[in-house]
């Protein structure tokens, strides 16, 4: 049985209790979390053909989208971008993040994916990361329009899932420890927006969601209409062909439902969204996951 209790879905039925519940997510942002990594919310004005929930990474925030957010809003989207629990402090090297639950990502996300219900006609997700794996949820359990899992966590480095299965499920029975992203740039490691250090414990449970992900995708259909998993070929921190192996079940289901893309001639990198990482590319992904969303780069 999954870990993972799903949230009953509870659409917002107009665009103002859309914004209504979109408020109170942002109302939660308080003094103490770094305004750049605040919920953020780009809206018309009125329900629109297309609305957007944008997820970012582990131990990063909203402001992962910073650039890419008004993008998609230029396009005439409504664009819902919530931070995740335990994200965001303005004290980088907080120790909040550890207790972080698969439980909290997946109600987070089920919340904001209602609240894009009345922002548009149709729904989308975007998630890079832990956010990637998010969407991947979304498409599986959600009927949305369109669900992009950008670099999901589905097994880690370039392990084999069960290898990356018994290494997670160690991660959360074994005491919490921080470990920094890069050991030579320690706290000071970019972006200005992120923790520069990972609760062992807490990236465990983010790939929960993926075991439940993977399951689910082997017992029943995918529920939104087209899913475009995005990818880099030389991503040095998952396991790509474990994420092929999820995209292959849902096709199984929905031969033309769900798409795999392999982005090629970036460099080696996960992060392929954040404009303050250097090697995103932004300039070549950023059209990609725009076609991927059905909008004109």
């Amino acid at each position: 049985m999954s870990v993972v209790a799903l949230p009953q879905s509870e659409p917002a039925r107009t665009y103002e209790e859309g914004i209504d519940r979109a408020r109170a997510v942002m109302a939660r942002d308080g003094a103490g979390i770094l305004p750049a990594a605040k919920t953020a919310l780009l809206e018309h004005g009125k329900r629109v053909p297309l609305a957007v929930v944008l997820l970012h990474g582990y131990t990063n925030s909203p402001a992962q989208f910073a650039e890419f957010a008004p993008l998609v809003f230029e396009r005439g989207v409504n664009v819902f971008v919530p931070r995740m629990p335990e994200h965001g402090d303005a004290d980088r090297l907080t120790d909040r993040i550890a207790r972080l639950t698969a439980n909290d990502l997946v109600r987070a996300t089920s919340e904001a994916l209602d609240i894009a219900g009345g922002f548009g006609e149709r729904v989308g997700v975007l998630g890079i990361s832990m956010g990637g794996t998010q969407a991947a949820y979304a498409a599986q359990h959600r009927n949305i329009d369109i669900a992009i899992p950008v670099a999901p966590e589905f097994a880690l480095l370039e392990l084999p899932y069960p290898a990356s299965r018994f290494v997670a499920h160690v991660l959360r029975w074994l005491p919490n420890f921080f470990l920094w992203w890069d050991p030579r740039d320690r706290e000071r490691h970019p972006p200005a927006t992120a923790y520069p250090r990972f609760s062992t414990r807490a990236l465990a449970q983010t790939l929960v969601i993926g075991d439940e992900v993977y399951a689910a995708a082997r017992r029943q259909a995918p529920q939104a209409r087209r899913i475009v998993t995005i990818v880099n070929r030389s991503d040095p921190a998952v396991n790509n062909d474990v994420t092929h192996n999820v995209v292959l079940e849902w096709q199984g289901w929905k031969p033309q439902c769900a798409e795999y893309v392999e982005l090629r001639g970036l460099p080696q990198n996960h992060d392929i969204v954040d404009p303050q990482n250097p090697l995103a590319k932004t300039d070549l992904v950023y059209p990609r996951l725009l076609q991927a969303l059905g909008l004109a780069a």
